[in-house]
């Protein structure tokens, strides 16, 4: 069944690309992936806004916002070549400022012989050496000021590249309706669990999927400010020590940094309870939906030798999970079925 709707998606996606002109490549079948599956509704009304001809610098605008590491290696190049002119405009700066002190020290040394020939009597060639001092500094103060003031300009430009350059990393790990990680950073921090020879780090992992999703996607305008909000729910929910992903869709990851499962399912339980309360408004009735509620499937690492096994068993508890008839929990592996909670769905 999985695999069929996969297909159909797949078939779907080339139809639009080919219906719409658009070339088949990795980021235009994203950008219409993200489009089609609701994942990202601000990427599918700038999509829509593009009218029925859609050119590929037009796609590549939106992917530059919505899909930044398909553009990482464009991104990298700019940048190295706004870092290198910065560079060489400093370096040019630095040269200048060696001629003017050459200069300086010329006019200096020629004073000195002035003074050396102790001829106290002539002086007018005194005082036109003094001058000449006098006005050569104020002159090299008002360079060495004005070298100093390009010099932190500079500075700040290459500051604000780095600045542009970390936040642009840190995007391609974000989900950009949530605010949550996404499936790239869950990924990312599921191989350190599994980094080290032998035993993974002890921690559990959760799946959790939004129940009637396809209900909640069908009312025009619901789904964007749904997701935000819980998006917000989590992100004032979990700390730094843990990690919450939103995948796509209503589909959402969890990584919790203990080998603690009752201190897991407290959690889980407490993001569930909240979840029920989240005011949720119909766009044009005003009335209030049906509360949102969660299908969660946990494993906890003790469980899996490696990553893949890790998640293959929290994708199975969360399959149990929705079985059960959703807004339920399963856990993989549990060691001690009396400290669980009578409404959690437990499998071996």
């Amino acid at each position: 069944m999985q695999s069929n709707t996969h297909t159909n998606l797949a078939f779907r996606i080339a139809t639009v690309l080919q219906h719409l002109g658009i070339e088949g490549l990795p980021r235009n079948y994203e950008l219409v992936f993200e489009a089609l599956t609701g994942n990202s509704p601000d990427l599918a009304r700038e999509l829509r806004s593009l009218g029925p001809v859609k050119t590929q610098e037009a796609l590549d605008g939106i992917g530059r916002r919505y899909l930044p590491h398909h553009f990482e290696g464009s991104l990298l190049e700019a940048r190295s070549g706004q870092v290198q002119q910065e560079l060489q405009s400093i370096l040019s700066l630095l040269d200048e400022e060696k001629s003017a002190l050459t200069r300086y020290g010329s006019i200096i040394s020629q004073a000195a012989r002035v003074f050396e020939a102790n001829d106290v009597t002539d002086t007018a060639a005194l005082t036109r050496s003094l001058q000449s001092v006098s006005s050569a500094t104020h002159t090299r103060e008002a360079q060495s000021a004005m070298l100093a003031s390009k010099v932190v300009e500079k500075s700040q430009k290459l500051e604000e590249v780095q600045r542009e350059a970390a936040a642009a990393n840190a995007a391609r790990f974000v989900d950009t309706l949530t605010g949550l990680g996404n499936r790239r950073v869950f990924n990312k921090e599921l191989a350190n669990v599994y980094e080290k020879s032998g035993l993974p780090d002890l921690c559990g992992i959760a799946f959790a999927d939004i129940d009637r999703y396809e209900t909640i996607a069908a009312v025009p305008n619901l789904l964007e400010p749904v997701l935000k909000k819980i998006g917000e729910l989590i992100q004032a929910m979990f700390g730094e020590k843990d990690l919450a992903c939103r995948f796509d869709r209503g589909r959402f990851g969890f990584i919790f940094r203990t080998a603690d499962e009752t201190e897991i399912m407290r959690l889980v339980d407490r993001l569930r309870d909240r979840l029920r309360g989240l005011p949720v408004v119909h766009p044009v009735s005003g009335k209030r939906a049906a509360p949102i509620s969660f299908s969660v499937g946990i494993c906890m690492s003790k469980e899996a030798r490696t990553a893949d096994a890790l998640i293959a068993f929290a994708e199975q508890a969360l399959g149990m999970a929705k079985a059960s008839g959703g807004d339920n929990v399963s856990v993989h592996g549990v060691a001690n079925v009396s400290q669980v909670p009578k409404d959690w769905l437990i499998y071996r």
